[in-house]
């Protein structure tokens, strides 16, 4: 780390001293006072020594106004002129943006990624894309009374210039709204693609992390500009005229001008050189009217032999910057996984970038916490649409009650008590929709969306859990309806208008059964991987010892309830028939007119009604077929992973882990630059200096110079501050230590949880089938009951008198055990998006999408489980290896950190590439084998080899996989049915 700087300052004739010290006396060297003045500004402190008066002009002076001075001079001049504007901001702010994304590149080809940087100026689809210029923007809307004080301050006139850029009357991007993907009535679409593209081009969140990353290669620059060799010129120019009566009883008219050049070099043993050239002109216009002109050539070279000397020491702060941008780039990358992660499960992401350096403290291995983000709206539409289904069951039930009712075979009591259940269930259908539009409007603001924005979410991801169709539930729905006015017809409603109506109801009951019949080929299709699935998780403890019922992952207790399944939607289909012939007879008969019934006789509009009221009860039994073809068709993408597997893969994948292992040596390395405050100060200084002779100021001469070496030594004697830093650097690195086993620790414990969370979610999620299936067989039953055995008030056979509440109950039963059957896959497939970003073999597509896989065992490390990472003493050679060009491939790979950061970057300018698209691509990273015979610690070693103590360990990092080719899942279009409809014609 650079120390402060002292200078001493003394008169032009005289000499100055500049050099480095960390405590005690200053080491000197020589220049002159005028290059002093530009050091200044790059010093810590200043002390001005009383300066040498310039020797007056007089006797023996040549006069050359009139010639080479002034030429001289106007050169100066204009020079000056040229270099006071200096450049524009725009040049500044462009060559701070070539410089850092060159640095990004250089990383991430060095760390096995594609030349490419992560760009933070934000695209024009995006809503902070500043269409004004970045250099001179526009004042924003400001307060009214708050701007009166930058026209007038404490009744003081304020600056005029402050609206020389214009006025805006925007913040955001006025026109970012005509990007975003819209529907045909004007609703934004969001499915996981779509929100994650709008996540990362308008979250303000993840351009704040960018942004750190920016400033991270930023100090980078600032690090690395403290050894390139540094110019600093100035002029001072003065006409000074002095009255008769001022300081020598005589009037004079002085024109001064001081021009200063210095080069500074700083080299990485500690060595300073400074080498300066000092110009100095002065013209007097009254009195004597003379001209003097002299220049001083002076160099000085500083090096410390013992305390602030050596590469440890004065490299630290460039080793600490460069190794905190790969560790940044590092977490960059792990941070957009767990953006994908936040955004479509509500995972927190962890942390980012850091404008500094990776600390251990801010690295978290914990895990995620419940459903969030897109899923969580997603499976809210489920719990919408589930809740609908279940208040059209009760009010098909309800409706059904009261013609008991009317009938006199059932009291009222039980008529109300299905009515209350009605109510209740469409209480939680409008509770359940204002959850929906408040977690909306949250996830909106999280992808950086207003909350006012028209946003409609559609993805296939929870298609498979509409167990009942919406197209169903409505037609069920519209014969709910028609029953209902044929038991208490509207005033003025007339029997036709309700056959009317029956006409295009049963042509969608017939659409139905066709969708039904889709769903049991697929049923058959998913039939081999249900098998399968169900042998693997037959092999589980838990179904050998007792603990769960083994018959829930039989492969026979399976196909006997397909085949039962199939049995009875064939019969139902044949009833369904002979219902819709009921309906055209009945409607025939309609057209030619109703006999007169006779008195025992019930009239046309009982006969509908009963015609309708089994139709009702078919549709309900058609829903509930449907649900059990679908709920068999569900699959869980299989994962068996130990722990001590999972252990290792992410202890070679993490990044974050990386980042803790160097943060520690980080730690460890301090102590060896602390420790060197300890030690004595012994310098050795070498100066020099030339002027000009007589008053030409370009004629040197040697007899006019100065040569100056010697050693500057000064004893340890008083150390008592360094030594409290030595000590307590040490005290810091065993906290990191316990830092960093403590990570560890938490890593594993987060994995060993997510583990049996997964495999507890594969034997409930057949746990929870096999409730959805009983409730459905307690739903058809009830309602069996309901349609074929009506209670009596005379009693006899019958339903007993909790019959309303039974239905009510299992109706509800029903919608709980759906709920948590979907509510068990969507943890088990969050579980698995943790696991695979816990695990750092999460896999991103150049959209930011998730390459979903389904087995992590291929990720593993050729190291075996639970062993750790091979640490090889001795230096490490850097080796550039040609790789074959390919798409999305680095041209070289470094092995090592050695030779990161060459001074000619492969690209000056950062990537073309999309702000919503990914803009790295990783390849195979930097590995490092282990030197034959080289000295590697096991797991139960504690002795550290000999050679450690004085070369540097470097950690084996294993290869950062590549990417594949997006898994793509599509459901497949059924033209033709193979599965035979009854009543129907097999094409």
């Amino acid at each position: 780390m650079q120390a402060p700087t002292h200078v001493n300052l003394v008169g032009f004739s005289g000499r100055s001293t500049v050099g480095s010290r960390v405590s005690g006396e200053p080491r000197l060297a020589t220049i002159p006072n005028s290059l002093a003045r530009i050091l200044k500004k790059h010093v810590a402190v200043i002390r001005p020594i009383t300066p040498i008066p310039t020797r007056p002009a007089g006797k023996g002076h040549v006069a050359t106004s009139g010639r080479n001075g002034p030429g001289v001079a106007v050169a100066c001049l204009v020079l000056l002129l040229i270099l006071t504007g200096g450049c524009s901001r725009a040049f500044y702010r462009r060559q701070a943006d070539c410089e850092v994304y060159c640095l990004e590149n250089q990383a991430s080809v060095a760390l096995g990624g594609a030349t490419g940087a992560f760009s933070i100026q934000p695209g024009p689809e995006s809503r902070m894309f500043d269409p004004d210029s970045p250099d001179c923007p526009p004042m924003p809307p400001d307060d009214p009374v708050s701007h009166q004080l930058m026209c007038r301050v404490d009744g003081k006139r304020g600056w005029r210039g402050w609206g020389r850029y214009g006025n805006t009357p925007y913040v955001q991007n006025p026109s970012w709204e005509a990007y975003l993907p819209r529907d045909e009535r004007g609703a934004v679409v969001l499915d996981r693609e779509a929100a994650v593209q709008l996540a990362l081009c308008n979250s303000r969140e993840y351009q704040t992390q960018l942004e750190n990353l920016y400033l991270s290669a930023l100090d980078v620059s600032f690090q690395r500009f403290r050894f390139d060799t540094q110019f600093f010129g100035g002029n001072d120019t003065f006409f000074d005229a002095q009255g008769p009566q001022y300081a020598g009883g005589r009037s004079r008219s002085i024109l001064s001008t001081d021009t200063d050049v210095v080069m500074q070099k700083l080299f990485a043993g500690g060595g300073e050189l400074v080498v300066g050239a000092a110009n100095s002109l002065v013209w007097q216009f009254a009195g004597p009217d003379d001209y003097s002109g002299t220049t001083l050539l002076d160099f000085s070279l500083f090096q410390p032999l013992l305390r602030a000397g050596g590469r440890a020491v004065v490299l630290e702060s460039l080793t600490d910057s460069q190794r905190a941008l790969v560790a940044n780039l590092r977490q960059m990358e792990r941070f957009r996984r767990g953006f994908y992660a936040e955004i479509v499960a509500g995972r927190s992401p962890g942390s980012g970038p850091s404008p500094g350096g990776i600390a251990l403290g801010s690295l978290d291995g914990g895990g995620g916490g419940s459903v969030g983000g897109l899923m969580a709206l997603l499976r809210q539409q489920v719990l919408i649409r589930n809740q609908r289904a279940n208040v059209v069951a009760l009010r098909d039930s309800f409706e059904q009650l009261k013609a008991f009712f009317d009938a006199e075979q059932v009291d009222w009591f039980q008529v109300e008590e299905a009515r209350l259940g009605l109510y209740r269930a469409q209480i939680g259908l409008l509770d359940l929709r204002n959850q929906y539009e408040n977690a909306m409007d949250a996830y909106k603001m999280r992808l950086g969306l207003p909350p006012e924005l028209d946003v409609r979410v559609h993805d296939v991801l929870l298609d498979r859990f509409e167990l009942i169709a919406s197209d169903l539930t409505e037609a069920q729905n519209q014969v709910t309806g028609v029953l209902a006015n044929l038991r208490d017809p509207e005033s003025g409603s007339d029997l036709l208008d309700d056959l009317a109506r029956l006409g295009p109801i049963t042509a969608q009951c017939r659409l139905q059964i066709r969708h039904v019949a889709k769903d049991m080929e697929k049923l058959d299709a998913a039939l081999p991987t249900r098998r399968e699935h169900l042998r693997l998780l037959a092999r589980r403890p838990e179904f050998h010892n007792g603990d769960v019922d083994p018959s829930i992952v039989s492969s026979a207790t399976l196909d006997e309830r397909v085949a039962r399944l199939k049995v009875q939607y064939a019969d139902l289909c044949s009833k369904m028939e002979e219902t819709f012939a009921e309906v055209r007879a009945f409607g025939e008969q309609a057209q030619v007119g109703f006999p007169e019934p006779l008195p025992h006789e019930k009239t046309p509009r009982e006969k509908l009604r009963d015609i309708v009221n089994q139709l009702s009860g078919q549709m309900v039994a058609l829903s509930l077929y449907q649900a059990e073809a679908r709920l068999d068709t569900i699959t869980l993408k299989p994962l068996e992973l130990d722990p001590a597997t999972a252990l290792a893969i992410a202890r070679t994948h993490r990044r974050d882990w990386k980042n803790a292992r160097a943060a520690l040596v980080d730690q460890w390395r301090q102590v060896e630059v602390v420790a060197n405050e300890l030690e004595s100060d012994l310098d050795v200084v070498f100066s020099g200096e030339l002027n000009t002779v007589g008053e030409n100021p370009i004629r040197f001469r040697g007899t006019n110079g100065r040569l100056r070496v010697g050693l500057e030594f000064d004893a340890p004697l008083t150390r008592l501050a360094e030594r409290n830093d030595y000590r307590r650097t040490l005290i810091n690195y065993q906290r990191a230590r316990r830092e960093y086993y403590a990570y560890e620790d938490n890593v594993y414990r987060t994995l060993r949880t997510t583990l049996r969370a997964i495999r507890l979610a594969q034997i409930n999620f057949e746990q929870r089938r096999a409730a959805v299936y009983v409730a459905a067989t307690q739903v058809d039953l009830k309602q069996y009951d309901m349609l074929h055995k009506p209670p009596t008030l005379g009693g006899g056979r019958g339903l007993s008198d909790v019959a309303a509440q039974n239905v009510v109950d299992a109706i509800n039963n029903l919608l709980d055990q759906q709920n948590n059957f979907l509510g068990v896959w969507v943890d088990y497939e969050v579980q698995r998006l943790n696991l695979a970003f816990d695990l750092g073999t999460m896999k991103l597509d150049n959209r930011g999408m998730w390459i979903d896989e389904e087995s992590f065992e291929d990720d593993l490390d050729p190291l075996e489980p639970g062993k750790l990472e091979q640490i090889q003493p001795g230096p490490v050679v850097p080796e550039l290896v040609e790789r074959p060009s390919s798409p999305g491939a680095s041209l070289t790979e470094t092995h090592g950190e050695a030779s990161l950061f060459e001074k000619e970057p492969p690209e000056m300018k950062p990537a073309e590439t999309d702000r919503t698209k990914a803009v790295l691509r990783w390849t195979n990273g930097p590995v490092i084998d282990a030197a034959p015979g080289s000295p590697t610690r096991e797991p139960g070693d504690r002795a550290r080899p000999e050679s450690s103590a004085t070369e540097p360990c470097v950690a084996n990092q294993g290869p950062t996989p590549l990417f594949a080719e997006p898994f793509v899942s599509v459901w497949s279009d059924y033209s033709d049915l193979s599965w035979p409809i009854p009543g129907e014609p097999h094409p």
